[in-house]
């Protein structure tokens, strides 16, 4: 049972890029208290540890998940590892986050959710966009029928060319970028996927593809249309600017209903710095940075995850059936992509 009374004492699985940032958070959560890192890398793993004052430093997964004094667990490694972790961090019956993807198959993800259920444990998976203001505004009106009847949805995200060799042969396009835009579908439409008809390009001989397009038909009639690409070049506005990260993700989001239309675009922020080199776009609401905080969508999401933790009531947000949905549509259009055919999904 959870000290109401008591922060929260987190264990933290994974100091790379972006589990620094969850770091920072966690860190700096007035009801929560980071209590243990785990990360093979002992460098980085004293460094993070000594900067937010972490007591407990692990070099292995298992010796953090087999700390009996943390409340609750965040899970932020490399993705292949999401589904043999989560497995042993539920177990425990504790509650814990995992970053997206929660796993790498629908299957593995349904199995999490079996374990969860089974040993009492509360589960939710990062779906960063649902706590970014301008896309949750958004999902609002759709959801009160503002929009009338939603005709097509439209997302693409295309990133920075620089990044894609960290990724090329260790996750797949799909699963490391389009499966953000697949959950901003599901959430959106409030409807599960009936088709899948995909292609790719490929330049190379990686696992990746380098570009990702694929047309999802809803079965409430939406179209859906994404697409995923690793080529903005160096010289493009820099928009992720972290101690550690640096680089461009070109997002953008159409939606076309009977009554209403509407366009989001990340990269175009209003606060623009133009220097000797590249322009700078600074961050404003997914991970911002300022003076050693980190504040935004990242924050809202940990926030709400050890609000749930805390009260042992799911999030409200972060829909764990529609997580297991994207995952089974990510599979599909990777097959349709192998099959040059058009996958039909059959109602879940």
């Amino acid at each position: 049972m959870i000290d109401a009374s008591a922060p929260l004492r987190v264990g933290l699985l994974g100091v790379g890029r972006f589990g620094q940032l969850h770091a920072a958070v966690l860190a700096a959560l007035p009801e929560v208290q980071l209590a243990a890192i785990a990360d093979t890398n002992v460098e980085r793993r004293c460094e993070v540890a000594d900067r937010h004052r972490v007591p407990r430093r692990y070099s292995a997964a298992e010796e953090l998940l087999a700390d009996p004094d943390l409340d609750a667990f965040v899970i932020v490694t490399p993705d292949e590892q999401h589904s043999s972790q989560g497995l042993q961090a539920v177990a425990t019956g504790r509650p814990v986050f995992i970053e997206k993807p929660l796993a790498a198959s629908w299957q593995e993800a349904e199995q999490l959710r079996q374990a969860a259920t089974a040993s009492g444990s509360l589960l939710q998976t990062g779906l960063i966009l649902r706590y970014e203001l301008q896309h949750a505004l958004l999902q609002e009106q759709l959801a009160t029928g503002g929009f009338g009847e939603l005709v097509s949805l439209r997302a693409k995200r295309n990133c920075s060319a620089a990044w894609f060799e960290g990724v090329a042969d260790r996750a797949h396009t799909v699963f490391e970028t389009l499966i953000h835009d697949i959950d901003l579908l599901l959430w959106f439409s409030g409807s599960q996927a009936s088709r899948v008809m995909a292609m790719e390009r490929r330049f190379g001989s990686h696992l990746s593809p380098e570009g990702c397009f694929a047309l999802i038909q809803f079965a409430s009639g939406c179209v859906g249309i994404v697409e995923t690409s690793w080529f903005v070049p160096a010289q493009a506005p820099a928009n992720v600017i972290t101690e550690t990260w640096q680089g461009t993700i070109d997002a953008e989001l159409a939606v076309v209903g009977t009554r209403r239309t509407a366009q989001l675009r990340l990269l175009d922020g209003p606060l623009q710095i133009w220097g000797e080199q590249r322009q700078h776009c600074p961050d404003g609401l997914l991970w911002p940075q300022r003076q050693g905080r980190v504040l935004g969508a990242l924050r809202e999401e940990l926030r709400d995850f050890v609000t749930a933790a805390r009260s042992g009531i799911p999030s409200a947000t972060a829909s764990l059936s529609q997580a297991i949905e994207g995952l089974r549509i990510a599979e599909a259009i990777v097959e349709s992509v192998r099959t040059g055919q058009t996958v039909t999904l059959m109602p879940r």
